[in-house]
């Protein structure tokens, strides 16, 4: 009978038939295989580091990435099947997806996709590993794929860190591609930077530069200064949504669902008491949401306007307590994000955010004068 902490040896052998090399990073080299079972094909990534120095630190490392993958989900980023370690040796195996692809400077659009779409794909990807505190630390071009499907896949999280809390940053690893070194710390500005200097250079590569529309963004991503750059990949997701927001085609209906229930969540709040962190996470949100619709199924009016603030900022804040936003209003907007696909959700969320940006931050400065003795 089993008991909560006991382990547990499951000594089944699984049987893969290797089909071929797929190349080596600074880690690892990896080769692809086959399931004999389900006959899915696997790319295994071998622990391997180059040199000998420094054994333990390059184990851990390893051990590292796979907690990193065992941890992010997305579709733009290899995913992570299983992995083997074998502590004695200082060696092990990680059992990932097989990104059927090419690097992104050998590739060339021809389904329906462009540029602007692939800058787009990639940008979300680092947002997304911006929000779950992850650096990635090796942004060169063999690390941004590009499948069959003509989508972005990220892979070798080999020089990956993940933060830990209130800790902004991570020692700086050299890349191994052609590019300006940066000075300091590393951190996500740092790889705001390095994807910026990336993707410019398979523009120019391409001789496709003056053409790509996003020219205004890369320009700051890239600059030396980082007051000068974007604060954040997620900075770059609303820049990038302004941009686009007039191209999509939202019907009438979508468009007052939108506004009405905008108009509502902003209007209620009078100011932030403090810095505030936005939610990004649109799964979280409509979570969120659709718990206060079902707590307030048996209302007109939503109850508590703090919990639907809540659904798109954790901060301390000022708020008009009236009673007068319509559950149906919040109901329609749930509907319609719902509904939409991934790419129109961000844009929706995105210039939320935008309106909630404005909001002012109500600070207060004592100087000597104020204070009372």
């Amino acid at each position: 009978m089993l008991v909560p902490g006991d382990n547990v040896n499951f000594d089944s052998t699984k049987k893969f038939k290797y089909l071929a090399p797929l190349g080596s990073g600074g880690t690892g080299d990896a080769h692809l295989f086959q399931d004999e079972t389900t006959d899915m094909l696997f790319a295994f990534k071998k622990y391997s580091p180059k040199g000998t120095n420094n054994i333990d630190e390059n184990y851990q490392r390893f051990i590292d990435e796979i907690k990193i993958l065992f941890n992010i989900s997305h579709n733009n980023i290899v995913r992570v099947f299983n992995y083997y370690l074998y502590t004695e040796a200082k060696t092990g195996y990680l059992q990932m997806e097989y990104v059927e692809g090419i690097s992104i400077l050998d590739f060339e659009p021809s389904f329906g996709k462009d540029w602007e779409d692939i800058f787009k794909e990639i940008i979300y990807t680092f947002e997304y590993l911006e929000q779950k505190k992850i650096l990635h630390r090796d942004i060169r071009p063999s690390n941004i794929m590009i499948d069959k499907d003509e989508r972005v896949k990220i892979i070798d999280f080999g020089f990956g860190k993940k933060l830990e809390i209130e800790e902004n940053e991570g020692k700086s690893v050299r890349l191994n591609w052609p590019v300006t070194q940066l000075e300091g710390i590393y951190n996500h500005q740092s790889e705001i930077y390095f994807v910026g200097k990336l993707f410019q250079n398979v523009l120019r590569q391409k001789e496709i530069e003056k053409q790509f529309k996003f020219n205004y963004i890369l320009d700051k991503m890239i600059k030396i200064d980082p007051s000068e750059r974007y604060a954040s990949f997620n900075d770059i997701s609303q820049t990038i949504s302004e941009g686009v927001i007039s191209e999509i085609s939202f019907s009438r209906q979508e468009k007052n669902a939108y506004r009405n229930f905008a108009d509502a969540l902003i209007s209620h709040i009078s100011y932030f008491n403090e810095q505030y962190e936005l939610i990004n996470d649109i799964d979280i949100i409509l979570n969120k949401l659709g718990i206060l619709i079902r707590n307030s199924s048996l209302e007109t009016t939503i109850q508590d306007n703090s919990q639907l603030i809540n659904c798109f900022v954790r901060a301390n804040y000022n708020y008009n307590e009236k009673r007068d936003i319509d559950v149906v209003c919040v109901k329609d907007f749930y509907q319609l994000l719902a509904r939409l696909d991934p790419y129109k959700q961000k844009i929706v969320i995105d210039n939320i955010q935008n309106r909630l940006i404005g909001i002012n931050i109500f600070t207060i400065n004592i100087s000597d004068d104020d204070l009372p003795f």
